[in-house]
């Protein structure tokens, strides 16, 4: 069985920017229009995430790196590894699946030290990290999978962690649900195949299908490893320069013709033909797919919906 979920990031409710997010965040205000949003995915993402609202790294570094929060440089204490918007979703008593998503331990060493690895810190950030994810785990009734956000690994050169720093990254990442990591290249996956605790790579194959190509099917299967594929197209600039061009008309103007976008260029046809493509080539491999990224930089939330509304069709038709 494939399992639909999204990755994460969501635009915000119209009137509401980051600016508020952050001074308002541990507010219960910004707790009800975390749970109202999250529902709103719920209606039609069968794993959905927690809307994810806030900066992917300061998120995660602005507590790990507080001297208040600390057992050791960049080792928080587990009591104040929390995320607040799963925090906020438990205390709704949620009963169905939910998919947490935790910036992964290379991405955050990456922006605070760049490219030269200290073991040590690159340790007590993976534990950081673990510490985060048992705890949105245990606070939720059912997890689905826990997903690693690594996008520079294999998009930025720069980053090239030996095999010792890959099993020091991800050895703490031990939970009784899957351990996805998504990377935003697909070609990093092979260096990955003996993380012991990885569970599933997610590959982006929406906007690039030949990302499809450079997965070696028995390689995955060798390696007792997954997949998540991405079919549906979160490039929103992209997507809407497409529509513009193919119309003559300027769709970020207009909040209708932003959703007929969407609703023409990654239509459920299209997207279904994607999902086609990926039940074929990778079978039983394939345990996850959904949209390729996060949805924040999308014009509004509606446009987003309409984007999950249509893989949710396109995933129906199969079933």
């Amino acid at each position: 069985m494939v399992v639909f979920d999204d990755i994460g990031s969501f635009p915000l409710p119209e009137g509401i920017d980051r600016k508020w997010v952050e001074e308002n965040y541990l507010s219960p205000e910004y707790s009800e229009m975390v749970r109202k949003t999250f529902l709103m995915k719920a209606s039609v993402v069968e794993c959905p995430n927690y809307p994810q609202f806030r900066d992917m790294v300061k998120q995660f570094m602005d507590v790990i790196k507080n001297p208040e929060f600390q057992d050791d440089a960049y080792l928080v204490s587990e009591k104040y590894a929390v995320i607040e918007e799963v925090k906020a979703i438990a205390e709704m008593n949620y009963p169905d699946p939910v998919r947490i998503c935790v910036t992964g331990p290379f991405e955050l060493y990456y922006r605070e030290f760049g490219p030269v690895i200290y073991e040590d810190v690159l340790e007590n950030i993976a534990k950081s990290v673990a510490r985060f994810a048992k705890n949105a785990v245990e606070m939720l009734d059912d997890v689905c999978s826990v997903s690693l956000d690594e996008p520079s690994l294999g998009l930025n050169p720069e980053l090239q962690p030996s095999e010792e720093h890959i099993e020091i990254a991800y050895e703490p990442m031990k939970f009784d649900v899957d351990v996805q990591i998504h990377l935003h290249s697909p070609l990093y996956y092979q260096k990955l195949l003996n993380a012991e605790n990885v569970d599933v790579f997610g590959i982006e194959a929406a906007k690039d299908e030949k990302a499809m190509d450079i997965v070696d099917v028995e390689e995955v299967e060798s390696a007792d490893k997954r997949l998540r594929i991405g079919i549906a197209r979160t490039d929103i600039d992209s997507i809407i320069a497409e529509f513009n061009q193919r119309h003559g008309v300027n769709a970020w103007k207009d909040a209708e013709l932003a959703v007929r976008a969407i609703d023409e260029i990654e239509s459920v046809e299209v997207i279904k033909l994607r999902y086609e493509k990926a039940l074929e080539k990778f079978g039983d491999l394939l345990a996850y797919t959904g949209p390729d990224c996060g949805l924040f930089s999308f014009p509004s939330q509606r446009c987003a919906m309409k984007l999950l509304e249509n893989v949710a069709k396109a995933i129906g038709k199969f079933e």
